[in-house]
């Protein structure tokens, strides 16, 4: 079951994302669409988490560059859950804030999946974070590759549990406009 509290979070946040973009996005230098697949592992500490190892994330993106950073709006899309036969689909929206410096880029994201099963039953985990590191590789001057690896963690506290094991990467080609 949804929860009504919880989903109002959800839209109001998005709201909010949406309506800061349309003013950045106004003044931004250059936009990107981006499309990707993200691999996924089986998470030591963050055990709410509906994926297994070697699951993917299939998704489609929204980038706003500056000269020295980025925001970065996904939505992935998990077709299978290899431990979670039960679930149909999940869908996972972010945001994610990175700093670059020539190729490489990193910075911090905030995100929620949500999952449906076989009986249409569907409901939104709660917001979490993830720490992104990687390269964007410009391929000419309207495309562009990104490979970056990405630790999701539940909140601030379990940082101090980080395991290289729990470490997801993503891959993203991306169309300049």
């Amino acid at each position: 079951m949804i929860r009504p509290m919880k989903t109002l979070k959800v839209v109001l946040i998005v709201g909010m994302m949406a309506g800061t973009l349309s003013g950045i996005a106004m003044a931004a230098s250059t936009q990107v669409i981006d499309l990707g697949v993200r691999y996924h592992q089986k998470h030591s500490e963050f055990i709410s988490l509906p994926y297994a190892d070697e699951d993917l994330t299939y998704g489609v993106g929204y980038e706003i560059h500056e000269e020295n950073a980025l925001l970065q709006l996904v939505c992935g899309f998990t077709p299978d859950f290899a431990d979670h036969q039960e679930l149909d689909y999940g869908i996972t929206p972010e945001a994610n804030l990175l700093l670059k410096d020539g190729l490489l880029q990193g910075g911090l994201g905030i995100l929620s999946t949500y999952t449906r099963d076989a009986a249409d039953k569907g409901d939104w985990m709660d917001m979490y974070w993830q720490w992104v590191l990687g390269v964007n590789i410009p391929l000419g001057k309207s495309f562009s590759f990104q490979a970056n690896a990405y630790y999701v963690f539940e909140d601030w506290g379990s940082l101090s549990k980080f395991d290289f094991g729990d470490v997801e990467f993503g891959g993203y080609l991306g169309y300049k406009f």
